[in-house]
């Protein structure tokens, strides 16, 4: 499921410059963001598991999406600014 797109604009001479170092710079861009996304996803879920913890919480939570939601709207987590 696709949540959001996003599209980069780079000069002629940077695509030329990728294409020198990488086959795909698509493939390439989308493994880089989710696998960014990936440990932001780890990192969310260990600190709202450690909060649950420590005040003595269930986790009601199933699944890494509503985890994260759930770290967002108990105030674990931010938006970064």
């Amino acid at each position: 499921m696709i949540h959001t797109s996003y599209t980069v604009g780079i000069s002629t001479g940077e695509y030329k410059a990728l294409q020198y170092v990488m086959v795909d710079q698509k493939d390439w861009i989308e493994n880089a963001l989710k696998n960014r996304a990936r440990i932001a996803a780890d990192e969310i879920q260990n600190l709202y598991t450690s909060y649950k913890i420590a005040k003595g919480e269930a986790i009601t939570a199933i699944g890494s999406t509503e985890i994260i939601e759930a770290a967002y709207s108990e105030g674990v987590i931010g938006i970064a600014t």
